[in-house]
């Protein structure tokens, strides 16, 4: 009895080695992301952030900034912010306009492009500068006239006739910082909603009705109720993807990481839908490191397949 029991006891032990060491050897794996990732750009000398879906389906708008001392300071997207396009059939990627440009807009009839150009030569602290209006082969249309001289983000709005923008200054000159928006032609600027202080590297999203959400939100063409959103850009490292359902507030977390633990995490720029509704262009990097001793390499762009068919983390 007394062997059967010691026997007995061998065997468990055993089990609960093997066991263990099993879990050891899982969480040692090397990070698998989600084969409905498809990589699109990547680089050892450029960024790519804020990319556009063209309405078409054909190409895929964004900038391109110049980083050769990797890994860096999140804060540091880089320098240049050129206007290039790649076409998603060839894969071939198309220089369009010199920069430097901080934010890019395509309208919902896929004519025209709008830039804010960067004013700044930090590549630590994007300022903004002048609203551009250009066409989708590069040409300069026109430099919108605005009350307050740096702009930081740009939006069209649902039928393409004006153009939605947050507006500051480095100074106080009793023109109040917020949102505005514009005709085409430069004509009836009015604001929209003033925020009173300027909080940084200021990003926005206008719904269907030209609602803005203050973040860094893009609403599904289709399925109009839903809208991604990434929280924080890349400045303070791993930062997450969401995609929320506005009415009621529901969101998940679909999974869309390049890279996680334990080596690095993703870090999420931007995203936006696809003309159907049904994937993500995303400008992401790999983060090593948290808070101001985040280290990014850099930003790549990814395409997200299949978004709809579970895939929640």
């Amino acid at each position: 009895m007394k062997e059967t029991k010691t026997k007995n006891l061998k065997y468990y032990v055993c089990y609960l080695l093997i066991l263990f060491l099993f879990s050891c050897s899982k969480c040692k794996q090397p990070f698998e992301p989600n084969p409905n990732l498809e990589l699109l750009l990547r680089s050892d000398w450029d960024s790519f952030f804020n990319p556009v879906w063209a309405p078409n389906g054909k190409e895929i708008y964004y900038l391109r900034a110049h980083r050769d001392n990797l890994p860096t300071p999140a804060t540091a997207l880089g320098v240049g912010g050129e206007l290039w396009k790649i076409n998603l059939e060839t894969r071939k990627a198309k220089f369009l306009l010199k920069g430097p440009f901080c934010s890019l807009a395509i309208s919902h009839d896929g004519n025209l492009l709008a830039l804010s150009y960067e004013t700044g030569d930090n590549e630590m602290e994007w300022e903004g500068g002048p609203l551009i209006l250009a066409d989708t082969s590069g040409n300069i249309l026109d430099t919108l006239p605005t009350s307050l001289p740096l702009i930081l983000d740009v939006e069209f709005n649902s039928d393409d006739s004006k153009l939605y923008y947050y507006a500051y200054d480095t100074v106080n000159t009793g023109i109040p910082f917020g949102f505005y928006r514009i005709n085409l032609d430069g004509s009836e600027e009015e604001i929209v909603t003033e925020i009173g202080q300027y909080f940084g590297y200021r990003k926005f999203g206008l719904d269907y009705k030209d609602s803005i959400y203050i973040g860094n939100y893009n609403f599904n063409p289709v399925k109009v109720n839903y809208a991604v959103l990434t929280t924080g850009i890349v400045f303070f490292g791993p930062s997450e993807l969401y995609i929320i359902k506005v009415s009621s507030g529901e969101k998940f977390i679909p999974d869309a990481d390049p890279y996680g633990p334990p080596e690095a995490y993703s870090g999420f720029e931007s995203a936006y839908w696809s003309p159907d509704g049904e994937k993500l262009v995303i400008s992401v990097g790999k983060v090593q490191g948290g808070g101001h001793e985040a280290m990014v390499e850099n930003l790549e762009l990814w395409i997200l397949h299949k978004i709809w068919e579970g895939g929640a983390k």
